[in-house]
């Protein structure tokens, strides 16, 4: 009596493995780009409760200066701390070549991207001490 499988039982299992992946797989990338966009909301809290924490500061030392920058970063480089001015402990950076998805890169001095996935990226933009997102407006929507 044989003890091993036949060819065609080998196809048949092959065949349904790959039937459940083709299903599973799709979710499994929503999945990271809902854990990515959870992950920008809860950046975006931070961030501007950091700006409202800085605002209340200066208040209380009598200047009423707007908040020109939130970190000393310089733009365009990897593995640096974003918003240093304003949280305690500032976001890792990923690079505009790099663009590690869930991460933060400084596009100019005061306007930041957020890699969301492969397709989308979100811009903000400090604008009157104000921390803002610029585009795209369904993302930026969703956001508020």
């Amino acid at each position: 009596m044989k003890k091993a499988f036949s060819i065609l039982e080998v196809i048949i299992v092959i065949l349904i493995i790959s039937i459940i992946l083709s299903f599973t797989i799709p979710k499994f990338n929503l999945i990271s780009q809902n854990t990515n966009f959870l992950k920008l909301k809860a950046d975006i809290a931070l961030i501007q409760n950091g700006i409202t924490n800085l605002k209340k500061q200066k208040v209380l030392q009598n200047n009423y200066e707007e908040i020109d920058t939130l970190d000393s970063a310089l733009n365009l480089n990897a593995n640096e701390k974003l918003f240093s001015n304003i949280l305690q402990y500032p976001l890792n950076s990923t690079s505009n070549t790099l663009k590690q998805k869930g991460f933060w890169y400084k596009k100019s001095s005061k306007e930041y991207v957020f890699i969301l996935d492969d397709k989308n990226e979100v811009l903000f933009e400090l604008l009157d001490s104000n921390f803002s997102c610029i585009k795209p407006k369904e993302v930026c929507e969703e956001l508020y």
